[in-house]
């Protein structure tokens, strides 16, 4: 879990466990599917387990810190928002059920890829999804079947097909910047 930052959305303060493993190829895309059990600060009892089904994909290239997710989906997770220099997470269409929340390290990057459509399909979809350098990790609540978590998968295949392609013509420098 190291690889993908400090602990953060949807991965547990307290540890993580990871079973069903899954790897093959999404729309092209790399792609590791798994169910979490992530164990994060509890409130009436010290610890308490968070049960998620997750996809990771890997990407072209490194793009800035961003989250994007169902409220409800995190929070519970008792942590901070990430990526941690991005500040507090913000209401995005605001009004609108599900409520929807947001961060990123870089706001011009947020707003240029937090379009309408792509808030619209990550609510649709129940889910929460963040980019972490190369990867876009996302999560539904509970343990699902695979063909739920490979759907999960192709929503997110279709959110990066919604990303300009301007995004993955950035300097090569400014790329290395948000790897991790």
């Amino acid at each position: 879990m190291k690889a993908f930052g400090p602990p953060a959305h949807p991965f547990g303060t307290r540890g993580n466990h990871i079973k069903h493993v899954l790897e093959g190829r999404v729309r092209g895309y790399e792609t590791t599917l798994f169910h979490l059990a992530a164990v994060h600060e509890g409130g009436r009892h010290p610890s308490d387990v968070s049960m998620y089904s997750v996809a990771v994909l890997t990407l072209p290239g490194a793009l800035p810190a961003t989250e994007v997710s169902v409220a409800s989906l995190v929070r519970w997770l008792s942590t901070d928002p990430l990526p941690p220099r991005a500040g507090t997470a913000v209401h995005v269409l605001p009004g609108r059920k599900p409520r929807m929340v947001a961060c990123s390290v870089d706001p011009d990057f947020a707003e240029l890829i937090l379009t309408e459509r792509v808030v619209r399909m990550t609510a649709d979809a129940k889910m929460g999804w963040r980019l972490h350098g190369d990867h876009m990790i996302g999560w539904l609540k509970d343990h699902k079947p695979y063909q739920r978590i490979i759907g999960l998968a192709e929503v997110m295949a279709e959110v990066i097909g919604e990303l300009p392609a301007s995004v993955w013509s950035r300097d090569p420098a400014e790329q290395e910047r948000y790897r991790s």
